[in-house]
């Protein structure tokens, strides 16, 4: 039923940055499909939905719009995949259908921006319990090399209500192909030999009769075996030193490079 899963390889450019990077949504990366839909419905579909079962969203003044935000997103969801049927009683429903997380960003002149709604079950090494209700300058404030963007953060979340759709891309290195990286899980201990590209594809839908935006995140995991490998290990090199640690990778950074490096080596002599 459901076609193999798109590839994304953010380091591309062989550079390491935060900034947003808004694409629009369509943008080609040579998926066909799967690059125009918000949703995206893979061969790992089953694995992300049953990782979310039992779970509900979290909540901040999210209630008045609660049934105009399903009404949006179903209106999407059944434009993306008119050939499958969906049970979309109310947010939580929804969200437990995709395999995206959807994180929706409320705004008003009285409170500003805050997280009014996340459904999260694939956290990389971020709390979902700590963000709600907080502001996008709050949410994004440990991350390093942020500065620049955290600086104009009104006009930013003010551009993605009104305006989009948009699509842009996070990524990191992991040690093992875990789903849910919540904080309270042990970090996998890198082996010296497994290295997985977690690349995040995050869709910006604006709400704007909501003075509201739908963030959609769906975690994408490959083995470093098969990627380029000299964009990756370049954009490796360009991480500060701050990046490294928040990214979980400054204990075993020079045993990561060598991993790659090694790999790289041995397709040469292919």
């Amino acid at each position: 039923m459901y076609l193999p899963q798109p590839s994304y390889f953010p380091p591309a450019r062989g550079r390491y940055t935060v900034t947003p990077d808004l694409k629009p949504l369509g943008t080609d990366f040579g998926n066909g499909h799967f690059d125009k839909v918000a949703f995206q419905f893979d061969e790992h579909t089953p694995r992300y939905l049953a990782n979310k079962a039992g779970r509900v969203a979290l909540t901040d003044s999210f209630a008045e719009i609660e049934e105009a935000v399903v009404a949006a997103l179903a209106t999407r969801l059944t434009a993306d995949w008119p050939e499958l049927s969906f049970d979309l009683t109310d947010f939580n429903s929804l969200c437990r259908q995709v395999p995206e997380d959807i994180a929706i960003v409320r705004s008003t002149p009285e409170r500003g921006d805050w997280n009014a709604a996340l459904f999260v079950a694939c956290p990389s090494h971020w709390a979902p319990e700590e963000k709600l209700g907080k502001s996008f300058l709050h949410t994004h404030q440990p991350v390093p090399g942020m500065a620049p963007t955290l600086a104009v953060a009104p006009t930013l979340v003010e551009r993605i209500c009104t305006h989009g759709p948009f699509v842009r891309f996070a990524w990191g290195l992991h040690f093992d192909d875990r789903l849910d990286c919540h904080p309270r899980h042990p970090k996998a201990v890198f082996d010296g030999e497994h290295l997985w590209l977690r690349a995040e594809r995050q869709v910006l839908l604006p709400l704007p009769s909501l003075s509201a935006a739908a963030f959609l995140i769906r975690v994408h995991l490959y083995p470093v075996e098969g990627l380029p490998l000299a964009p990756l290990l370049a954009a490796l090199e360009s991480m500060s030193p701050e990046a490294r640690i928040y990214k979980g990778l400054a204990p075993d950074w020079d045993k990561i490079k060598q991993r790659l490096r090694r790999s790289e080596a041995s397709v040469g002599e292919m």
